[in-house]
């Protein structure tokens, strides 16, 4: 499906919006931008987090697609898939979608790179061991190896299942601005977050977060054989400091840069970042890191 009127790509180029069957039940939403001229640069598939929409990447977006070829994934859990009937929301049928979108598009190995924001990041790691075709790289965004929920929002949200959902999202803005996020610190987060939970699917959203609170990511690092790129925010308490350090200890090929707070991590600095690792297989001689 055509849109002439994107607002985030790079001057030039073409954007189309695709319904991709993953699953007999269920279709996801891609965005794809191809430069207005051949880089021959890699392809980038981007994954987003929890409900998260592109909007909060754009300085990202309009940097990346000015000459790398770009995809934006709407995983199962956003309001724009189709989805008919029952299916799961765990984290392996989620990146089971994401390994049969790259095969939809016909990317080859070693030809694009993986990029995956938050619960993304998590997707990705787990659906590398799946891909026929693996990335050149990959590279995890402020990534959530470990999913905490307090215990009276699961019981909130067990209670509410098949009920209307509206009262949650004002419960759950309030406790992300008072309890998770530091307003002064890092503001851009709470703009993220609330627009997340504006634009979700109350039930998708419960049924994901219920069908993800008791995975860990630990056991699937091993299997990654391909650099990885680790972008954290140190200041973020929404993404649990320590657990990234421990996921870049446990990668085998891991290269690791803090940017600090949100509005860093989502912003031309950080696209130029992975500009820099998309376009080299990090070595010894090749040094990344911020200005």
């Amino acid at each position: 499906m055509k849109q002439e009127n994107h607002q985030f790509q790079f001057e030039g180029a073409q954007y189309a919006e695709h319904l991709v069957q993953v699953d007999e039940r269920v279709k996801l939403r891609v965005y794809s931008f191809l430069p207005a001229y051949e880089s021959g640069n890699p392809n980038v598939i981007f994954v987003g987090g929890l409900s998260t929409m592109m909007e909060s990447f754009k300085s990202i977006v309009h940097e990346l697609t000015r000459d790398f070829p770009f995809y934006y994934i709407e995983t199962r859990d956003h309001s724009s898939s189709l989805v008919s009937g029952e299916v799961q929301f765990d984290i392996e049928n989620c990146g089971m979608d994401i390994v049969r979108v790259i095969e939809a598009f016909g990317l080859e190995d070693a030809k694009y790179v993986l990029i995956g924001y938050s619960m993304g990041a998590t997707l990705i790691a787990d659906c590398y061991r799946f891909l026929k075709a693996k990335p050149k790289q990959m590279i995890f965004l402020e990534p959530t190896p470990v999913f905490h929920y307090p215990k009276w929002s699961l019981i909130l949200m067990r209670a509410s299942i098949g009920l209307k959902s509206r009262p949650l999202k004002p419960i759950a803005k309030w406790y992300i601005r008072n309890f998770l996020i530091d307003k002064k610190a890092d503001p851009g987060m709470v703009i993220i977050s609330e627009k997340a939970l504006d634009n979700a699917d109350p039930e998708k959203l419960k049924k994901t977060i219920l069908a993800i609170v008791d995975y860990t990511a630990w056991d699937k690092l091993a299997a990654i054989d391909c650099p990885v790129l680790v972008l954290a925010a140190s200041k973020d308490r929404f993404h649990v400091y320590n657990e990234t350090m421990k996921m870049v200890s446990l990668l085998k090929n891991c290269h690791y840069i803090d940017l600090e707070t949100n509005d860093r991590s989502h912003s031309s600095e950080a696209a130029e970042l992975i500009r820099e690792f998309a376009r080299y297989v990090p070595d010894s001689s090749v040094d990344i890191k911020p200005d």
